[in-house]
C-alpha cells in the first residue's frame, strides 16, 4: 500500500519540483534584466537580451544541433528516412526566429532588428499604442498605421529606462488606443 502511494506521488512531486525550479530560473533571469542598463551607442540606446538568456538560447541551439547530428548519423547507419531531422531542425529554426531581439531607441524613434526581414522601425510621432502583455510581461509598441508590433521582451535589459524613453518622447495625448506605461 505504501509502495503504491509512493509510486503515485513521487512522479508528481518530481514534476512539481522541476516546474518550480524552471520558474525560479526564469524569474532570476527577468530580475537580472531589470537591474542592468542598456548600452549607449553614440546617441542611441540599445536594449539587448540579458547574458543569461543569450547563453541559454545558445546552449539549447548547440544541443539541438548535436541531437540533429546524432539523428543524421543514426539514419545513415541504419538507412532511415531524412524526415526524422525535420523535428530538431524545425525547433532549431523556430528558436532562431523567436529568441529575444535587441531594441534600439534614438532621437528619431524605435527600431527592432530582424534576421530575414527589414527592421521594424517607428518614428516617435507614429506610435499609436503602448501596451503591456499581462501574461508575458512583454511591452508591445504599435504604429498608428497598424502592421507589425515592436516587442520589448522581459529578457531585454533596462525595461524601466525603455518606458522612461517612451514617456519622454511621446505625449500621452498622442497615444490613440493604448496607454503609456508607468515605470515598474
Amino acid at each position: 500500500m505504501l509502495r503504491q502511494l509512493l509510486s503515485t506521488i513521487l512522479p508528481f512531486l518530481l514534476f512539481v519540483g522541476f516546474y518550480v525550479c524552471v520558474r525560479a530560473f526564469f524569474s532570476s533571469i527577468k530580475r537580472s534584466a531589470l537591474h542592468q542598463d542598456p548600452r549607449q551607442n553614440g546617441l542611441a540606446l540599445e536594449f539587448f537580451p540579458v547574458a543569461q538568456m543569450q547563453f541559454l538560447v545558445r546552449l539549447v541551439l548547440a544541443l539541438l544541433a548535436a541531437f540533429g547530428i546524432l539523428v543524421l548519423i543514426a539514419m545513415r547507419n541504419q538507412g532511415g528516412s531524412f524526415y526524422a531531422l525535420l523535428i530538431p531542425a524545425s525547433v532549431f529554426f523556430l528558436l532562431l526566429l523567436l529568441r529575444p531581439v535587441s531594441v534600439v531607441v534614438d532621437s528619431q524613434g524605435i527600431r527592432q532588428q530582424r534576421w530575414f526581414l527589414p527592421d521594424k522601425e517607428f518614428k516617435w510621432n507614429d506610435i499609436g499604442s503602448v501596451a503591456h502583455g499581462w501574461k508575458t510581461g512583454t511591452t508591445y509598441i504599435k504604429s498608428r498605421n497598424g502592421g507589425t508590433k515592436i516587442r520589448f521582451s522581459v529578457f531585454l535589459v533596462g525595461k524601466a529606462r525603455f518606458i522612461h524613453e517612451i514617456r519622454t518622447h511621446v505625449r500621452e495625448g498622442d497615444i490613440l488606443n493604448g496607454e503609456i506605461l508607468a515605470a515598474d
